[in-house]
């Protein structure tokens, strides 16, 4: 007897004796095996025992159909038969055929038998079991449910004994449904992999459905037995459905494969110690929590993590294909590694334990965060979110060949190390306590401004740049507290001003490439490479800190050494400048020791600035300084001590001694010379005056400046600052013009004259011309000569015409004389533009203005006619040569009369005058700029201009047409106040009140022609004529500087002669409207101004 504990007993007997054994067949799975066991021993069932295992026996004797009873032994079976497929003679196919419904208690098959469900269904009260047999060798059993198939049980295992199993679930609507409803039983399971390697398919749409919360397992530990399941979803064709609480991995053998082409989605959670490998082209998208600790590959197509779906506590992810975590509520994964793709979206993904290389691309608005390990990144990687590398982590871009990068920013708390072997630009920022590293054969430009405080490592052979010639690359940022250590090459490349605080150390090379300058505070003593300045500027030290740096420093043609801290190692170290290279000792007044030698070469410079009280730059040499026909280029800072007494400063000191000699000492300055003395260790400067000639010490300061000047204004001005006090705002003016070349301080008078004073009396007395010709056009219509621009009068009282009236309109009825009223009110608009053009002495002047004028008057005396005026304009002003502007608000009070008499039919004399007074509200802005002074300037002060004029006609009517030759003489005397200049320095001038006469005469011929056009009358009307400007035409203004004397400088002249031009119509709208437009030209030599106005008017 087979004793099975807590098992329910069965009596069977043998085939061969008849003898009876009683075997209890357990409920679990292992009682399968060995009740299986027992009958393939050759043991049949008894159903004479209390507990008896009523069987039918599959034998297939007629065909596969599992509805044919000659097919069983002991009938078909039903809900509480026992269907055993197990006879290896009869392991051929057992169908259920479409509408064919099966019943079983229990089903087991072995021995190479196949169970197909199609179309139909198998309804199994409690197990199916599949491979339970216990002899090693024996063929695999299997189940499949094809399309239309369904098939229900309560617990199923797969491969329950030591060979193989398999059941796949493929086609639409093919279903297996596994309840899993005795939660008391131990074996309430489903098993794929129980004792044997169980394979459980789903493909082309099947579906399982697993019931309760029990697991789908695969594999099984039996004994010192590790079993292997395996899920395997597609197979290359279409996914499935899977429906389940769990799927539960029970061996660290047993794994999922997804291999299919279409999108599936599994929402159990995976557990245990199993691994999944994803293949095909299609989406597996896993939404569960799962847990298990296997591997997870992705071999091809997509692995997507969706909502709290997670693959964290997989020991490793290899992508090779594409792993989507862009809509996971979170990413974590253990140790990336491939060639795929990795798509973030908007998440940030969180790499713990890395330990791989992963060559291919994380994309993305995501990030990364290296929590643990090193992870090496060797793909072009194009996400934006920010990578992040926690303490004790490593990242690393490249595996040492030529690919690996990453765009985004890096939050590094570790280490982040760059490891290429060509060159690569990273744009992105750096922060974080961690260290970097650039480990590469390759070089390494650095664009982004990185704040990282952790130290930085430039391996042999590699190379680090920071910058690309503009303003941004740096690591470490300006305040870096650590150190470099450069055993490569690093090489400055930017444009702008950049101070470093760090320190170096190391044996590789430091290059200053950029055109920029590169500041050190920090103590690199301890440096014993070579450091070359190419281009730009080096400064070691300033105010901010001393600065050190040790190693050999060169200093290549067109750059610059400087600062007041200390270079060099000692003995058998040097500073080498070459032809064409700076040596510029302190920033500002300073010194700079040179722990070492000291060579000049020949073209090479060395540069001092001075100060009036004695002090100097001075270098200082430790070692020797050997000067080969150098030059020593001088610059005077001082702005608070005079330099017009002679000076002598030391500028070089060497321990051991100074060889050789300076070819010259020179200065861009046109005001100062230098003469040089040499000692055995030490070399002096002596500075005096160059006032054309005077010995050394007995200087003649009052004609220092004015030598360079090459224009009038430049003279008048130079000769003001020659007279500058020697203290304060004006000693510092002085000493900033004494260092300027001839060329600059030319340009310097321009700039400091205040010429635009000058030239807006030009300006104002030309714009007066507008108040004239609104009293002259209105006088020309009120007497109706409409020749001229025509103003509107407003009648309001009508009165009997003067006899001189109706002798005109009697001799022109087509162009009649308007009614005298005894009182009018008119308005006239005017607007224009123009250029003075600039001469060597002052700049182009460009103005325009625009305005409004209106007036009225009455008739007297018969053939009088007497007003007033009242008038606004804006003018605007501009020398863009001297980087000046202004404008002026204008208001005028005027009064005019005229008068007109008969000399025959066709002919009248035409007088016309007027008095105006403009009150000027002037606001002007300068901007001062060269070599050592910027300022801007500004004032607001008052000028007036009163004007008188008297114009005579002679007004002939031929046909439609009226003619007038005309003279007109004008006087205009403009008036500035006297004020002061607002700004920061002594080039703020104090300017005196001026007053200009300026007087014109004018010689024209104005004509008018009516005509229709339809039936829309039309006036066209001309003037040309020559104006002559005489008396002041060339203003002046009289200024002078903070404790200077006063001086004059002149304007842009009026232009003496003028020819004008008018053109316009007029369009009457109704009886008491009309409009008009006319355009207005002045054109002489160098100065042109161009107008337009345009007119409406209207009577009631």
């Amino acid at each position: 007897m087979f004793e099975l504990h807590n098992a329910a007993s069965a009596s069977v007997r043998t085939k061969s004796s008849n003898r009876s054994a009683t075997v209890k067949c357990v409920a679990r799975r292992s009682a399968f095996l060995l009740c299986t066991a027992a009958i393939l021993s050759g043991i049949e069932p008894s159903h004479s025992q209390a507990e008896p295992v009523p069987q039918s026996v599959w034998k297939g004797g007629v065909n596969s159909d599992w509805s044919n009873p000659l097919n069983w032994t002991g009938g078909i079976p039903d809900s509480t038969i026992w269907a055993f497929l197990g006879d290896p003679s009869r392991g051929n196919l057992t169908a259920i055929a479409t509408g064919t419904q099966a019943f079983a208690d229990k089903v087991t098959i072995n021995q190479g038998n196949e169970l197909v469900v199609e179309g139909g269904s198998l309804r199994v009260s409690d197990i199916i079991s599949i491979s339970t047999s216990s002899l090693a060798g024996d063929p695999r059993g299997s189940m499949i449910i094809k399309a239309g198939g369904h098939v229900v049980t309560d617990r199923l295992f797969v491969a329950d004994g030591r060979n193989q199993g398999s059941l796949t679930v493929s086609g639409g609507d093919a279903v297996l449904t596994v309840n899993l409803s005795q939660p008391n039983n131990v074996d309430n399971r489903f098993v794929v992999g129980g004792w044997g390697d169980g394979v459980l398919l789903l493909n082309n749409g099947g579906t399982i459905n697993v019931g309760g919360t029990n697991p789908l397992e695969l594999g099984n530990i039996f004994g010192d037995r590790e079993a292997t399941g395996v899920l395997s979803i597609g197979q290359g064709e279409l996914s499935g459905t899977i429906n389940a609480a769990e799927i539960h991995f029970n061996t660290k053998t047993s794994w999922i494969g997804a291999d299919f082409t279409d999108a599936m989605t599994i929402g159990s959670k995976i557990t245990g110690t199993g691994y999944l490998i994803k293949n095909g082209t299609g989406t597996l998208t896993l939404t569960g929590m799962n847990t298990y600790s296997g591997t997870t590959t992705i071999r091809g197509g997509t692995l997507a993590l969706s909502g709290q779906g997670r693959i964290n506590a997989s020991s490793a992810v290899v992508v090779n294909g594409i792993l989507d975590v862009s809509a996971a509520a979170s990413a974590q994964i253990n140790n990336l590694s491939g060639t795929g793709t990795v798509v973030l979206g908007g998440r940030s993904l969180l790499i713990s334990n890395a330990a791989s290389t992963f060559s291919g691309n994380i994309s993305g608005t995501g990030g990364i965060n290296i929590s643990s390990g090193t992870q090496v990144l060797s793909g072009q990687n194009s996400f934006t979110g920010g990578a992040g590398i926690s303490a004790g982590a490593r990242l690393e871009i490249g595996d040492g060949g030529s690919t690996g990068s990453i765009v985004s920013n890096v939050t590094n708390y570790g280490t982040l190390s760059f490891n290429r072997a060509d060159e690569i630009t990273y744009a992105g920022i750096v922060t974080g306590p961690g260290s970097f590293e650039q480990l590469g054969t390759g070089k390494l430009i650095l664009t982004g401004t990185s704040s990282s405080s952790g130290n930085v490592q430039i391996a042999n052979g590699s190379t680090l740049q920071l910058g690309n010639g503009g303003t941004t690359g740096l690591i470490g940022g300006t305040n870096f507290p650590g150190t470099i250590t450069n055993d490569g090459t690093l090489i400055y490349d930017r444009s702008n001003t950049l101070t470093w605080r760090g320190a170096y150390n190391g044996t590789g090379e430091i290059i200053q490439a950029g055109t920029g300058t590169l500041l050190l505070t920090g103590d690199s003593s301890a440096f014993a490479g070579n450091t070359t300045v190419k281009n730009g500027t080096m400064l070691v030290g300033n105010s901010l800190g001393a600065g050190k740096l040790g190693g050999n420093i060169a200093v290549l043609s067109g750059a610059t050494l400087g600062g007041s801290g200390s270079i060099g190692s000692g003995a058998g170290s040097a500073v080498n400048i070459s032809s064409g290279g700076t040596l510029a000792a302190g920033n500002s007044i300073g010194t700079m020791n040179i722990n070492g030698n000291l060579n000049l070469a020949t073209g090479g410079n060395l540069g001092v600035e001075i100060a009036g009280d004695g002090s100097t730059d001075l270098v200082n040499v430790t070692g020797t300084a050997t000067i080969a026909g150098s030059n020593l280029y001088v610059t005077a800072i001082d702005p608070e001590t005079s330099y017009q007494n002679g000076q002598t400063y030391r500028v070089l000191n060497a321990d051991v001694g100074v060889s050789g000699e300076f070819s010259n000492a020179v200065s861009r300055s046109a005001f100062l010379n230098f003469g040089l003395s040499y000692n055995p260790n030490s070399v002096d400067l002596t500075i005096a005056l160059n006032n054309g000639g005077t010995d050394p010490g007995t200087p003649e300061p009052r004609s220092l400046f004015k030598r360079v000047a090459g224009t009038s204004n430049q003279y008048a001005t130079a000769s003001a600052l020659d007279t500058l006090v020697q203290s304060g705002a004006s000693l510092e003016l002085y000493n900033d013009l004494l260092m300027l070349s001839a060329d600059e301080a030319r340009g310097s008078f321009d700039s400091l004259s205040g010429e635009v004073y000058a030239s807006t009396a030009s300006v104002l007395i030309d714009q007066s011309q507008f108040v004239r010709g609104a009293m002259n056009s209105r006088l020309q219509q009120a007497f109706g000569a409409r020749v001229a621009a025509p103003i509107e009068q407003l009648p309001f009282f009508p009165v009997p015409k003067p006899a001189s009236s109706q002798a005109i309109e009697q001799a022109a009825p087509r162009t009649p004389a308007v009614p005298q009223t005894p009182y009018s009110a008119w308005g006239y608009a005017f607007g224009a533009w123009g250029v003075l053009d600039g001469n060597k002495n002052t700049g182009d002047l460009k103005s325009s203005v625009g305005g409004f004028a209106s007036g009225v008057d009455a008739a007297v005396l018969d053939t009088w006619r007497i007003g007033v005026l009242a008038e606004y304009s804006r003018s605007s002003f501009r020398v863009n040569d001297r980087s000046s502007s202004g404008n002026s608000d204008n208001y005028t009070l005027g009064a005019y009369a005229g008068s007109q008499w008969s000399i025959s039919d066709n002919a009248a004399l035409n007088l016309r005058s007027g008095l105006a007074y403009t009150w000027h509200n002037i606001s002007m802005n300068r901007s001062i700029a060269f070599p050592g002074v910027t300022d801007s300037l500004s004032s607001d002060y008052d000028a007036s201009t009163l004007q008188i004029f008297g114009e005579l006609g002679y007004q002939m009517k031929v046909n439609r047409s009226l003619l007038e030759p005309y003279a007109n003489l004008a006087f205009v005397r403009f008036r500035s106040d006297g004020f002061g200049e607002d700004g920061l320095t002594a080039a703020a001038l104090s300017v005196n009140s001026e007053t200009t006469n300026t007087s014109f005469s004018t010689l024209g011929f104005r004509a008018s022609t009516d005509f229709d056009i339809g039936n829309v009358p039309f006036t066209a009307r001309g003037d040309i004529g020559w104006r002559h400007a005489f008396g002041d035409v060339t203003p002046i203004s009289a200024a002078s500087f903070v404790g200077s004397d006063d001086f004059s400088v002149s304007g842009s002249p009026i232009a003496k002669d003028f020819a004008l031009l008018e053109a316009g119509f007029d369009i009457p709208l109704n009886d008491a409207a009309k409009i008009g437009i006319s355009y207005n030209g002045q054109f002489g030599t160098g100065a042109v101004q161009n107008g337009v106005n345009a007119r409406f008017s209207v009577g009631f």
